[in-house]
């Protein structure tokens, strides 16, 4: 029988194997891309919000922040041979495979769990389609006074991505603080009037040397079925290329249930790549 893993906390000297690692990962889009949020967090914040377990042959990585966030990477197997690297956490991203080692240290004790099955997506800059195909919706960066309405749009995708029941007063009070402060860091467009939007597109990752991940996009119910969200996530993708160039890796991750979304996304140049896992502490 082998033996187990703890995590440990990771060093700074530590930071550029780690990256080299997770960026040279196999994986079907490549591990640059599935690792997009991980290697980005190192990026910003260096080395104290990672977690590693390892031994001579099983090497696993985890982005923590906790309270919120948890994002296990590398070998399944090492992850399922350690306990989970926080106890405190609401929402944990990531590979099937690493996703569900990771959930396979939780399941069983924890009734308020949630867990979706998603796939993850990236762009292929040749099948974007330019603004005479899908025309721009008017996406435009969201301003403080777009704030409340843009907290209304997130407890409503809450709610439309089945991340538990509607979270009331305390959750649109925290969806708004945390919006408060992308809008300002310029992460958040939106399409509608000032203070008044309908469609919300986030971005999650916007790194120079990583990409852009896509996240949070939700359009209003009295706009659907007029082809605002596929045209504002076009206008995104095209944004960001403008940016950083076709080589560009664009992603998201999205419930793999969610056949609008899918084909908005298709619409936009997204290409499905592989599984994904969601879940959500409610």
């Amino acid at each position: 029988m082998r033996r187990r893993l703890k995590w440990r906390r990771v060093g700074p000297g530590e930071l550029e194997t780690i990256a080299s690692r997770l960026s040279d990962w196999p994986a079907p889009a490549g591990g640059a891309a599935r690792h997009m949020f991980a290697l980005s967090a190192i990026e910003s914040y260096g080395h104290d919000n990672l977690r590693i377990a390892a031994d001579d042959d099983r090497w696993a990585v985890a982005v923590v922040f906790p309270g919120r966030l948890v994002v296990p990477c590398g070998d399944a197997e090492a992850i399922a041979a350690a306990p989970a690297p926080t106890r405190r956490w609401r929402l944990m991203v990531a590979d099937v495979a690493a996703g569900d080692a990771l959930l396979s240290r939780v399941t069983g004790s924890d009734a308020g769990l949630i867990v979706h099955d998603q796939r993850f997506m990236t762009v292929d800059a040749d099948r974007v389609p330019d603004q005479t195909a899908l025309p721009d919706p008017g996406l435009r960066r969201a301003e403080p006074a777009d704030v409340e309405t843009l907290a209304e749009l997130a407890v409503q995708l809450h709610v439309d991505d089945q991340f538990g029941p509607h979270p009331g007063y305390a959750g649109l009070r925290g969806y708004r603080q945390r919006l408060e402060t992308t809008v300002k860091q310029g992460l958040v467009w939106c399409v509608g009037p000032v203070g008044a939007p309908v469609c919300k597109v986030e971005r999650s990752v916007s790194s120079h040397r990583w990409g852009v991940q896509l996240a949070g996009i939700i359009v209003s119910p009295t706009a659907r079925g007029d082809g605002v969200g596929r045209g504002a996530v076009a206008a995104a993708v095209r944004s960001a290329l403008v940016e950083g160039g076709a080589q560009r890796t664009i992603s998201l991750h999205v419930r793999s249930d969610n056949d609008r979304a899918l084909k908005a996304y298709d619409a936009a140049g997204f290409v499905d790549r592989e599984a994904w896992r969601l879940a959500v502490r409610s």
